[in-house]
């Protein structure tokens, strides 16, 4: 099964050549093709559909310098009211991070604010925002747009 990723992050024919070298050494990836002008990568899997090998795939691509996210990543902002201290901060992105569909939550406590990334449905914010108040807290929306906007 193939897969189509977006990565960012190249300048030249070298770092295509790069982020495609990095993809490849990837176990379970059959192949992989990477194209500069649509900052795409197209990734062949040899077993499935590669959703067990994500987080590898990230993890080797961001080591060659460049950022790899899913087409249906979506990344969220939010303001935290309420924190006061880094226990607060800790519960807050706990709490978040707990929720399925989330894949990455950052709380900046002297910022008061926590970055989202998620994949799935429009409901997700919703559920995050209700989990928050449950614990405690409350989330005012900042920005919220797809990556690959």
């Amino acid at each position: 099964m193939k897969k189509t990723f977006n990565i960012y992050g190249m300048h030249c024919a070298g770092c295509v050549n790069s982020a495609e070298k990095a993809l490849k050494r990837v176990p379970g990836v059959k192949s992989a093709e990477v194209q500069l002008t649509t900052e795409k990568a197209i990734v062949e899997f040899d077993n499935g559909n590669g959703k067990d090998l994500l987080e590898e795939l990230k993890k080797t691509v961001e080591a060659a310098g460049f950022e790899l996210v899913s087409p249906d990543q979506k990344k969220i902002s939010y303001d935290v009211i309420g924190m006061h201290c880094a226990g607060c901060s800790s519960a807050v992105e706990k709490v978040i991070s707990n929720i399925e569909g989330v894949e990455n939550a950052s709380v900046n406590l002297a910022a008061e604010t926590v970055w989202i990334e998620y994949s799935g449905g429009d409901e997700l914010p919703g559920i995050i925002e209700e989990k928050v108040a449950d614990a405690g807290y409350q989330l005012k929306k900042k920005v919220q747009k797809g990556i690959t906007d």
